[in-house]
């Protein structure tokens, strides 16, 4: 009997996740050669897959050879660990403590009430679910400006958040604001200007570029959605 062979890394879920996104920006950043296989925790049979990996059955989950790691931050630790080369943690003790904030923050608070928008407008109804519009509307009017208020005022003119270069911290923040886009919406830069313009700026780093544009090409392949056409949240 032949048993498929299985690639030495997996990135197993789906990169319009920003979680699943987060893990595939370091593994680029860090030149590992890795496989994505889609599995979406929506779907039954994935799901099943899911928990017999991880027991919340939640995406990503990373496999190198043996080991198998759930969750974004783990996975990204587990990787500055493995693969110290090109470094996605400050080296400072407060810089690093810094970034684990920011990451904390953007995990927590950042991105799930983004995946509120964007979930409820643009996927509820394709899971047979109905859309959860005062979820919608509570996070466009209240959550939302409220988080934003934060990072304009942790960003001010400073290029990174949590040092002088480009780290985890970034990308975590980075990550959710392209699922705010494919829902059609925008930072007033009017009102934030600050994480407007760091927005603006952090979009064209090399490697969330990259992942931005795959998963702007792996939507529109079931989506018939104007990406031109966003709303400004003010």
């Amino acid at each position: 009997m032949i048993l498929p062979t299985i690639p030495a890394k997996t990135l197993y879920g789906s990169i319009i996740s920003p979680y699943v996104r987060k893990v595939a920006i370091v593994l680029d950043f860090k030149h590992i050669a890795y496989t994505v296989q889609v599995l979406v925790p929506f779907i039954e049979k994935d799901r099943e897959k899911l928990l017999q990996m991880n027991p919340l059955g939640k995406i990503p989950v990373y496999q190198e050879n043996g080991l198998m790691l759930s969750d974004s931050s783990v996975i990204c630790a587990y990787l500055e660990k493995k693969y110290p080369d090109s470094l996605i943690y400050p080296a400072t003790p407060e810089e690093y403590a810094a970034c684990l904030w920011y990451e904390e923050y953007a995990d927590s608070q950042l991105i799930p009430t983004i995946l509120t928008v964007a979930f409820n407008l643009l996927f509820a109804e394709r899971f047979n679910l109905a859309p959860d519009m005062d979820a919608v509307k509570s996070a466009l009017d209240n959550k939302l400006p409220q988080i934003f208020n934060y990072l304009d005022h942790e960003i001010g003119n400073k290029k990174y958040f949590a040092s002088d270069h480009f780290s985890l911290a970034d990308i975590s923040i980075a990550v959710p604001f392209l699922n705010f886009e494919i829902a059609g919406y925008r930072v007033d830069s009017k009102k934030w200007n600050n994480l407007s313009r760091y927005l603006d700026e952090i979009s064209n780093e090399q490697y969330i570029a990259k992942e931005n544009t795959l998963t702007r090409e792996s939507f529109k392949k079931g989506s018939s959605l104007h990406l031109t056409q966003l709303k400004i949240v003010n």
